[in-house]
């Protein structure tokens, strides 16, 4: 999934109209799970500070798929690389298609 269709779809969230109470703790919700998979690349600090709006939820996520992306992107031009940081790239796969497989089913309950 590029980054910025994820984007896209979640300024979409953001920009409708009438955002009610159950859809705002939706993406509490959804955000909650996400913090949970992105432990070590979302701050506890930053999540309880975003927590507040869907604006602000939403730049912590997308600044952290940013964050990822450029991180593996790194990762994978480097040539000679570490060991560790081999295992710290596969991580990083796995992270990403999580938070795939969660965007994707957020935004099918939006769509719905």
């Amino acid at each position: 999934m590029e980054l910025n269709k994820i984007l896209d779809g979640l300024k979409q969230i953001i920009l409708k109209e009438e955002v009610s109470q159950k859809e705002i703790e939706k993406f509490q919700k959804f955000f909650e799970r996400f913090h949970l998979i992105n432990r070590s690349y979302l701050d506890k600090e930053t999540f309880k500070k975003a927590k507040g709006s869907i604006s602000s939820m939403s730049e912590a996520i997308s600044d952290t798929l940013k964050y990822l992306e450029e991180e593996m992107t790194r990762l994978r031009n480097k040539r000679m690389k570490q060991p560790y940081e081999n295992v710290e790239l596969a991580e990083m796969q796995k992270v990403q298609n999580k938070n795939e497989i969660l965007i994707k089913e957020l935004f099918e309950e939006y769509l719905r």
